[in-house]
Parts: structure tokens; C-alpha cells; sequence
């Protein structure tokens, strides 16, 4: 069957198939139908069952708290299964509770039924968004979440004024049972639609399902994906929040009646309707610059609605508050399409459902603040309700300025040049595969930043010197790179994987370990301690730890009488040892070592060199920071000058000896000096 206006959505999608985004308008419509009834019929159904506002907010946030949680397991296997069955379920199980919200007798079956009809919405709407982001290119994708945001529009607009309108003629309950009736149409149109491949557009990182307890750390490791989830804690509060004080504002301050707030929120949802159209192409148009570009944008729009919401919470009469709240959630509907897209921008194909279904958890956070604004209204009037609102809503402005500053990073790592196979066989002339890769690593102190765009590579099997003077940034770009810092900017990739922002453990988990000079280790532990304690990653497995502590050994035998010993009585060279020793526990494929020689007699800096080859020799991988230039060319083969946060050269390090200028810096201390190295 043909849609009407086919061939208009196909040239607004730039030549894409329109059915995919039509389906998922559809059923996002019907339950954004069923909702709205909800929520504008709500002074009614609050006066039948005998509550008032603070209580029926506490209701409706008690919703919205449980449906998440069922969204979580849903979305991880949606992750790793076919995605259309479980959207079509979703939508019979929503149509079936708005049923049940009509028939409900008592207060507490009605709330049970308004909890299964949330499962609906929350469990599906993740899922729609996955399979959007792979019927659709980055290039349109906006303008297809903007027709999919634009069903909210369209059930917001029906929901208000057929909802509020049975509920006037034949009373609320008639109102669930006759929006109940378009879910059916949607979930027959829907079920034509086919399966996308998973990650059309961009790279799948993990080819393989990850184990459930490492979903979510990879996820809030995407810098700009936790801080829009930190945003969304604020937006939800004060967004659910002033939902459900609106139709008891305009009750109380106005005198407004049900049928006359429906169609308030009726007239708002066609202007959100109109601006959600153009603002997918303006987002489109924006996001097509740059990501930050897009982002901007949101924080600067979302920042004027925190002012609108003050001068609404203030009008003197109706014919102010509702020109201000048309253009309120007009730009609301301006940045829905953004809002939508971000997301997808950063999330790994593999795991978009779960992205979104985490931030959905994580965004429940904000009902501590919508049950607080509807309390206000209780205690101290909706105008001081929706006043609290704005300033709950400002402060998620803030979070989305510094998701600007981050997204375009975030957004490179997903690039195919970076991500997978393609990545891992990028070998040189010698046959070398790409083992550790960094781009534009920036990485501040507090309001000191310290790296400036630190690009390295470092290939398998190599010994790679990391030069400069004291406070170049040497061993930051080693406690970046480690999981010891996040950084401001730039990426990270091991093995082809981006490990950017990822925690310490999980790093060295993938075969990435640093060893931090002599600073690892705890003097007032033994030996023996120290080795075990090395090897907590092995914690699991007692066998395995104990034989590669006496591999350890084996490779450092002056260690041995020393077990029992504490290692804060060794000398700095068996100090070095223990460090490395304990580095070897966790069988790395990349070795970062930071100041090997400082402080040490050369006798032991020759038995440490010894060590460092033969390590090197059985496959390890080796990053050094080191300020002899001497000990660097002994055992290097390539080498990275920094200097004042940036590289000053790269290549063998026997090109390093024709460097005057840099060497002079190293032994005169000609570089500008920082605090930290």
C-alpha cells in the first residue's frame, strides 16, 4: 500500500524509503494519544478519585518510575534479537492498560493500569530510535526523528482535544476507550515494515554482545553521552513537573475548565507541530556543520524556554500565559529533533536501544524534583511551582554547554577509519597492525590545561620513547591513555577500540597496563602483598595468579629472598622491579612505563634495560616516558618530543640527536616549566 504523500517524505529523506519513518510516526502517535488524554483529563480523574495536585503528582511520578526499569533487560535484548516484534508487542501492551485506565474501579487498579500503559512508551520508544538511526543515514537522520518527534506533536494535539472532549460529553473513562482504538490501525500498518541491518551507517565496535555488567560502564565512558543522561535528570524534573501543575494553573489561576485546557494544549501542540518540521532541517543543517554546532544551538534555545517558564509562571491573565506557553513548547518541538539525534550520533550501533533505555533510568532522578514542584503547588501556589521549575531546568542548560564542548570527539570514534578490522590491519611496512592510537588528546587540571591535541601511534611490537621536559605532559598522556584521567578532548583507541573515558580497570582488562615508576607500590605492604595484590584482576582464578607471580619472580629473581620483606625497605632499583614485576602479573599487550631510570644507579638502570628487552622480545609492546635521552636511544626505536602540552617531534630517535633545540630544553631546562609532567 502507498502512503499518501509518498513521494514528498521520500524527497524530505533526500531518496530514502518513507515507510520505516511512517511506521514508527504511527505508533509513537498512539500512545502520545493515550498519554495526553492522561494528562489533560487530569483535574478530573484527580477530583473523582478524590486527590488533589501534590497527590496526583506523586501518582504520576510513581508511573513513571517503574516503567524504566522494565525498559533496561528489554533494550539489552533488543540489542542482541530483532527489534520490530518488540516494538509491535510494546504498542499491544499499551493499547490494552489504556483500555484497563477506563474500566479501572478504584484508585489503585487505575494506577496499575496507567503503569502498564508507561511499559508501552518506555519500552518502545528506545527501540524506535535504534531502528531509525539504521533505516536513516547521519546525513537525514534528523529529518526522520523530526517526523517521528512530530507524532508526539500529533497525539498531543488529538489526545488533548478528542481526549478532553469524550471526557466532557461522556466522562473520562469514555475518553481511554475510544483512544485505544487507532493503536490497532498503527500495529497492523507497522508489522510490513522489515529488520534494518544493525549498524547500516556506522561502525559496530564490539562484533560480539557484551556481558550485561559491561554495558553501562562503556556507555557512561562516552563523555557527551553522560552528561546529556546528567542533563536529562533536570529536564525530565522540571518538564514532568510543569506537566502535571499546567491544567491545575490555568484551574486555579483562570478558572479554565477541562475542555478549555485541552484545547490550550491543543493550540500549543500544533505550534510545537509546526516548529518540530522546521526544526528538523534547521537541526539537520546545523548538525551536517558539526555536532558541537548542533549542540550549541540546543543550549542557547533551551536556555531562552528557562526564561519563558519565569514570565509564564508570572502572567497576569489567560491571554498572556497562553501565548507564552504556545511559544514555550514551540520551541520545545523546535530542538525535539536535536534532542533525539544526539543521541545516536555517539552511541555504538550495537547498544543504541540500551543507551537510550539507561538514560531513561538514569533521567528518573529527575522525579525527585517533579514530585517536589508539584508539592510547591500544594503548599505555596503554581506560580512558585513553576518558578522552582525554571531553575531546575537552568541547570540542565548548563550540562548541555558542556556536552557541546565534548560531542565531536565522541562522534570520531565512531568513524570506521578508527573502529574494528579496518583499524586493526592498518599495518605498516613492516607488518606492524596499529596497536594504540590517540587524536587530539586534550586534558586539563582543574582550570589549567595541560595537553594541547596530543596525536600518537604506537604499533605492535614497537619500543616507543615519550620525551620532554619536566611538566611537558609525559606522564599525563600515560594516565590518560591508562584510564587515570578522562580527558577534555580527543580519543583514545586500543586494538582498534576507542577506551576513551573507559575506567582504569577495564583498561587494563583489555591488555593495557602502566607501570607508574616506583610510585606503585605500597611500602608498608611485603612483597609477597604487593605481587598479590598486582594481580586483583585475577582474583577469580588462584592458580593462574600464583603462576604468574612466579613468573614474575623468574624475571626478576633479586625480588625473591624480598618476599617477605616490606617493599618500602627495598632500594629504589628493586622499588622499579616490584612495579614492573606487578605489571607483569596482568600479561599486557602494551606496556606503558613511566620514568624507568630516574633517581637509579646506572648498574641498575642497565638490569632494568635488560628486563624492558626482554619483555619486548616476548611480544609486549612498550611505551617509555623517559628523560634521559640517553637511556631512550639505547632502547627505543621511536620516539615523541612534548613540550608545553604538544608534540615537537616524532620519529626514530636517531633523528632526535639532530634536534639541537629540543635536547638543549631536556638538559639546560630551556622549556617553560609546569606543575605537573
Amino acid at each position: 500500500m502507498r502512503l499518501p504523500g509518498a513521494d514528498r517524505l521520500r524527497d524530505y529523506l533526500e531518496g530514502r524509503d518513507p515507510r520505516p519513518v511512517a511506521a514508527m510516526f504511527g505508533l509513537n502517535a498512539v500512545d502520545e494519544l493515550d498519554n495526553a488524554t492522561f494528562v489533560w483529563v487530569a483535574p478530573t480523574i484527580a477530583a473523582a478519585f478524590g486527590v488533589g495536585v501534590g497527590a496526583f503528582g506523586v501518582i504520576t511520578v510513581l508511573v513513571l518510575l517503574v516503567a524504566p526499569l522494565i525498559a533496561i533487560p528489554v533494550s539489552l535484548y533488543a540489542d542482541r534479537r530483532a527489534r520490530m516484534p518488540i516494538v509491535l508487542l510494546a504498542a499491544c501492551a499499551w493499547g490494552l492498560f489504556s483500555l484497563g485506565s477506563g474500566l479501572a474501579p478504584y484508585l489503585w487498579l487505575f494506577v496499575l493500569a496507567r503503569v502498564g500503559s508507561s511499559f508501552g512508551r518506555t519500552v518502545s520508544y528506545p527501540v524506535q530510535l535504534s531502528l531509525l538511526a539504521d533505516f536513516y543515514p547521519p546525513q537525514v537522520r534528523t529529518k526522520a526523528l523530526g517526523l517521528h518527534a512530530l507524532a508526539n506533536n500529533a497525539g498531543a494535539i488529538f489526545g488533548a482535544l478528542l481526549g478532553a472532549g469524550v471526557a466532557e460529553l461522556f466522562g473520562w473513562r469514555a475518553a481511554f476507550f475510544v483512544v485505544a482504538v487507532p493503536t490497532v490501525l498503527a500495529i497492523g500498518w507497522s508489522r510490513r515494515v522489515p529488520e534494518p541491518p544493525r549498524g547500516t551507517f556506522e561502525a559496530v565496535q564490539s562484533a560480539t554482545a557484551l556481558p550485561l555488567r559491561e554495558v553501562a560502564p562503556k556507555l557512561w565512558a562516552i563523555r557527551s553521552l553522560r552528561y546529556q543522561w546528567i542533563a536529562g535528570i533536570y529536564f525530565v524534573g522540571a518538564v514532568i513537573g510543569t506537566t502535571i501543575v499546567l491544567p491545575f494553573y490555568f484551574d486555579a489561576q483562570f478558572g479554565v475548565g477541562t475542555f478549555g485546557v485541552g484545547l490550550i494544549g491543543a493550540v500549543a501542540g500544533v505550534g510545537a507541530a509546526v516548529a518540530t518540521f522546521f526544526g528538523s532541517k534547521l537541526a539537520q543543517d546545523r548538525l551536517n556543520l558539526s555536532a558541537s554546532t548542533g549542540v550549541l544551538w540546543l543550549s542557547r534555545v533551551t536556555l531562552a524556554v528557562t526564561v519563558l517558564i519565569v514570565l509564564f509562571a508570572l502572567s497576569p491573565s489567560v491571554w498572556v500565559a497562553v501565548p507564552l506557553l504556545f511559544v514555550i513548547v514551540s520551541l520545545f518541538g523546535l530542538v525535539a529533533p536535536l534532542i533525539a539525534a544526539v543521541g545516536t550520533l555517539v552511541s555504538p550501533p550495537e547498544l543504541r536501544a540500551s543507551a537510550y533505555a539507561f538514560g531513561q533510568v538514569i533521567g528518573l532522578v529527575g522525579a525527585l524534583f517533579a514530585v517536589t514542584i508539584s508539592l510547591i503547588a500544594d503548599a505555596a501556589g503554581e506560580r512558585w511551582a513553576l518558578a522552582f521549575a525554571a531553575a531546575v531546568f537552568l541547570r540542565g542548560v548548563f550540562h548541555i554547554r558542556t556536552v557541546g564542548t565534548l560531542i565531536d570527539s565522541d562522534v570520531d570514534r565512531l568513524r570506521s577509519e578508527h573502529v574494528g578490522q579496518e583499524r586493526r590491519t592498518d599495518a605498516d611496512a613492516d607488518g606492524r597492525p596499529l596497536l594504540l592510537e590517540t587524536q587530539g588528546l586534550t586534558v586539563s587540571y582543574g582550570p589549567v590545561r595541560v595537553l594541547f591535541g596530543v596525536d600518537l601511534e604506537v604499533r605492535q611490537g614497537e619500543i616507543v620513547a615519550l620525551l620532554g621536559t619536566n611538566g611537558a605532559g609525559k606522564s599525563t598522556v600515560l594516565n590518560a591513555v591508562s584510564g587515570l584521567l578522562s580527558p577534555d578532548g580527543g580519543n583514545v583507541w586500543f586494538d582498534g577500540e576507542p577506551i576513551t573515558g573507559e575506567s582504569a580497570e577495564r583498561v587494563a582488562a583489555r591488555g593495557l597496563v602502566q607501570a607508574p615508576g616506583g610510585r606503585g607500590i605500597f611500602p608498608g605492604m611485603t612483597v609477597q602483598d604487593n605481587l598479590r595484590l598486582g594481580a586483583f584482576l585475577l582474583r577469580g582464578d588462584k592458580a593462574v595468579s600464583a603462576a604468574r607471580i612466579e613468573a614474575a619472580l623468574d624475571l626478576f629473581p633479586a625480588l625473591r629472598p624480598m618476599l617477605g620483606r616490606t617493599a618500602g625497605d627495598l632500594s629504589g632499583g628493586q622499588r622499579q622491579m616490584l612495579v614492573l614485576a606487578q605489571a607483569m602479573l596482568l600479561k599486557p599487550r602494551l606496556l606503558l612505563i613511566d620514568e624507568l631510570s630516574l633517581g637509579l644507579a646506572p648498574i641498575v638502570v642497565q638490569e632494568l634495560l635488560a628486563a624492558v628487552r626482554r619483555l619486548n622480545a616476548e611480544g609486549v609492546t612498550i611505551v617509555l616516558v623517559e628523560q634521559s635521552v640517553n637511556v631512550a636511544l639505547t632502547l627505543a626505536d621511536r620516539a615523541y618530543f612534548l613540550e608545553k602540552g604538544t608534540v615537537r617531534f616524532e620519529g626514530p630517535t636517531s633523528d632526535l640527536l639532530g634536534r639541537d633545540d629540543l635536547l638543549r630544553s631536556v638538559f639546560f631546562g630551556g622549556a617553560t616549566q609546569h606543575p605537573v609532567g
